[in-house]
């Protein structure tokens, strides 16, 4: 079944920051920027910077499950989080949270990351400097949304892929210091 992201999300743009955001070790809420997020493999959320919360009112705090993606920029890859660390987005993401049980969130978070989604977004965005993606671009965004095991197999290969990647460069960075240490003989003798 194919459908419109606006309709089996709920999509909101992060907290716009008046100042300069800088790390307060006695704030009590963490701040996702896109810097954060470029590298979804490293995401650390005990890294993010620390911030006094400046209004009166209770931070929009993301929650486990929550789905980020810039809203600017060259790169859209999407993020899943999965800590509970009181954070918030800043302005330049966007917070996608499936308002529907027939999808998962790491599900969306893998759609999102392929690269038909990619194309969508890369033709549809807007501005020349600083490219931007629009919260009605990335509403309409269509998403094919198969049945919740069908989710969890995409989801597992999906896993398999990720570990199978790793291991292959682990195998070749160590072939590398084989052949360096092979090297280093034949040049010592």
């Amino acid at each position: 079944m194919r459908e419109l992201l606006r309709h089996v999300a709920d999509i909101r743009v992060g907290y716009s920051f008046r100042t300069k955001i800088e790390n307060d070790p006695a704030g009590d809420v963490r701040v996702l920027q896109i810097s954060d997020i470029r590298n979804a493999a490293v995401f650390d959320p005990q890294a993010l910077p620390r911030v006094k919360w400046p209004v009166a009112t209770r931070p929009p705090l993301l929650r486990p499950g929550d789905v980020v993606i810039p809203a600017r920029g060259d790169h859209y890859e999407a993020l899943l989080l999965q800590s509970n660390e009181p954070m918030v987005a800043s302005g330049q993401l966007f917070v996608i949270e499936p308002r529907t049980s027939s999808v998962r969130s790491d599900y969306l978070c893998w759609f999102l990351n392929r690269p038909e989604s990619s194309n969508y977004i890369l033709k549809n965005r807007a501005g020349s400097s600083i490219p931007s993606l629009s919260r009605p671009v990335l509403g309409d965004l269509p998403i094919t949304i198969p049945t919740l095991e069908t989710q969890r197999k995409i989801l597992a290969m999906a896993q398999l892929w990720e570990e199978e990647q790793m291991l292959s460069h682990r195998l070749l960075f160590n072939r590398q210091k084989m052949l360096e240490g092979i090297y280093s003989k034949l040049l010592e003798s």
